[in-house]
């Protein structure tokens, strides 16, 4: 890389990886109402023309990705409150800390208390010492939309994915009650990108706000935070936001995780992940992979290798970093593995390693932050 381009401030990191689904039931949509007996559990589908493909839904697999966070790094959990409840003594809202500060996965992901009435003038019954009313205060909500984007995980094949499970639930007496599990044989994919310039950065403008009063104050007077111009908040240890995103991405790259694991164990640590850097937000890494032609052969699945080169031949400018391409030994087709290697032998624009060790080295090259010496 050139020293003009390594000046080029890097404002995302995105990505895209692929996971084997083979044999697996990760994300359910509950009991299939189509048939008369109603005991078959079926996965979330959705309609791709004329076929219905599994997959996962963004909520449930950055549930994952949070979980495997906090497992790796050993951080404090946000965890969920109930916030208001309805008349019928039921919760009706809920929320996490609301600490980006202290808490990494509110900075990462993002949270939202709404308030009644928000975008209004909330008037006010006091009166001042000269019998006048004071002016009302507008409600605000604190809202803060996640620096970490992500899509669905989308199956790679459209058809002849379905696998069902039959089975029996035995009783002491009575008939033998039936029920059955519709599972896949897929890959899976997905894109992601971070936002660098809003990890660690808070901002109360307009009728949103991130951080709440009393954590501004308690935060500039520990010196943990302090204002970078006005209603714009900075954590004042610029390696913390480095910190939490380099943890971020290696959990990615460990990622674990999804429904009845115990009855179709899945691993869904990414068979193939791949990263960059730019100085745009744009999710370059789209649909990069094709599923295997011959579904009779054990072949893997495909990098559209030629795809691949165009994307960073036309974003050469915005690129900041190399394309870091992390693939499992023996997982892709044979011959297109072997052009994917050959991409890291001379071509100074591409990074070929294993998945965990791709990230490591991004993270250690371009965050400057090594997890190996670092206690978190």
């Amino acid at each position: 890389m050139t020293e003009e381009k390594q000046t080029i401030k890097m404002s995302h990191i995105v990505g895209t990886f692929l996971v084997s689904a083979h044999g697996a039931f990760l994300n359910g949509a509950g009991i299939d109402t189509s048939g008369e007996d109603r005991t078959s559990v079926i996965p979330k589908q959705f309609s791709d023309g004329k076929y219905r493909v599994p997959y996962v839904s963004a909520q449930a697999w950055r549930h994952w990705l949070r979980d495997t966070l906090i497992e790796e790094t050993g951080w404090q959990k946000s965890m969920l409150h109930a916030i208001k409840m309805s008349e019928k003594g039921t919760t009706s809202k809920i929320a996490g800390e609301l600490n980006p500060i202290d808490y990494s996965e509110d900075d990462l992901f993002g949270y939202m208390r709404a308030e009644e009435g928000q975008g209004r003038t909330k008037k006010s019954k006091e009166e001042t010492t000269s019998g006048e009313t004071q002016k009302g205060t507008k409600v605000k909500a604190l809202i803060r939309a996640s620096p970490f984007m992500s899509s669905i995980l989308v199956s790679l094949r459209k058809f002849g994915w379905k696998g069902k499970d039959e089975g029996f639930v035995h009783l002491e007496e009575g008939t033998p009650v039936p029920y059955s599990t519709v599972f896949y044989n897929t890959n899976l994919q997905a894109i992601f990108g971070l936002d660098m310039n809003r990890v660690g950065v808070f901002r109360n403008v307009g009728d949103r706000i991130e951080l709440r009063e009393d954590l501004i104050k308690q935060g500039i007077e520990q010196g943990k935070l302090k204002e970078r111009e006005e209603n714009i908040y900075e954590l004042s240890d610029s390696n913390t936001a480095k910190v939490r995103a380099g943890e971020l991405l290696h959990a990615i790259s460990v990622l674990r995780g999804g429904a009845k694991q115990a009855a179709f164990a899945t691993d869904v640590s990414p068979k193939v992940l791949i990263i960059a850097g730019l100085d745009c937000g744009n999710l370059i890494f789209n649909n990069l992979f094709e599923d295997n032609p011959d579904q009779a052969a054990s072949d893997g699945p495909i990098i559209k290798v030629e795809m691949l080169k165009e994307i960073a031949s036309d974003y050469a400018d915005r690129l900041v970093t190399p394309v870091y391409v992390g693939i499992r030994k023996g997982y892709l087709n044979p011959e297109n593995e072997e052009t994917v290697r050959a991409l890291g032998n001379g071509d100074p624009r591409f990074v070929v390693d294993t998945p965990i060790n791709a990230t490591k080295i991004f993270v250690s090259e371009h965050l400057g932050y090594n997890r190996n010496k670092t206690t978190r």
